[in-house]
């Protein structure tokens, strides 16, 4: 397009005219710049502050430092800890120095303390069926000791230590006391020689003996036959209920 009588005007004058409308376009893009360009971004980054570092602070702590910073605290979860006690912030997202909004929330992760539990009733149970339930219950069963009572069946509990409806913290160790049923009687180890196996058996079973072997061999002479020669505890010996014996009888 051709300015009416642009021709007919002075060089000098046409340059003039060029460079201010060259200057005016100029000035024109700077400005379309700064407005939609520039000022956002520093719009923008006024609107960024880094996220605090929350973690271990109580989360009254958190709440006063996040209003500070122009941000608010979301609780997402509780979870128990060892360590940090109930209301201190375990994990925060976005993480400490992340430019975040200002007026955005950061969501955290806080402690419920210890996780605490307590220790079922056990006695009278099946051993085996009190360390299932110790288990399911959030405990170990870390040390197991037999005793004698005429109280308990054998095998089956007699207490805990600590003692049922104590708290503890889930994953502790608790000892499990366990019957052997009444202690066993002392008793006087009779004479079975003389006697046939049959009969050495019998005596011993009505005291609660177990014949745990019986071997054949020669007597000293090698004259008696089928009947028990040497038996092991000897006869006066101190024997109790459950004790081995082991008979050798003569074969002539």
């Amino acid at each position: 397009m051709t300015i009416p009588g642009w021709t007919r005007m002075p060089t000098l004058v046409r340059r003039a005219l060029f460079y201010l409308s060259a200057v005016a376009a100029a000035v024109v893009a700077a400005a379309v710049l700064v407005n939609y360009v520039v000022m956002p971004m520093i719009v923008r980054q006024g609107d960024l502050v880094p996220a605090p570092d929350f973690v271990g602070r109580s989360l009254v702590e958190a709440r006063r430092v996040a209003e500070e910073a122009g941000l608010g605290i979301r609780i997402e979860s509780e979870q128990p800890d060892p360590e940090l006690p109930a209301g201190a912030i375990l994990r925060q997202s976005p993480g400490a120095g992340v430019d975040t909004k200002r007026g955005r929330s950061v969501a955290v992760v806080v402690s419920a303390g210890l996780d605490l539990k307590v220790v079922p009733p056990l006695a009278g149970l099946t051993s085996r069926q009190a360390q299932l339930d110790a288990e399911s219950a959030g405990f170990a069963v870390s040390r197991v000791a037999k005793v004698h009572t005429d109280r308990i069946e054998r095998g089956r509990v007699v207490g805990t230590m600590p003692r049922s409806g104590s708290i503890l913290p889930a994953g502790s160790g608790i000892s499990m006391v366990v019957s052997l049923g009444p202690r066993p009687v002392g008793l006087v180890m009779p004479s079975l020689t003389g006697r046939t196996p049959e009969e050495a058996r019998l005596i011993a079973e009505e005291l609660g003996l177990v014949v745990r072997s019986v071997r054949y061999g020669r007597d000293r002479h090698g004259v008696l036959r089928d009947v028990v020669i040497v038996q092991e505890p000897v006869a006066g010996s101190r024997v109790v209920e459950g004790d081995g014996v082991t008979l050798r009888v003569g074969k002539g």
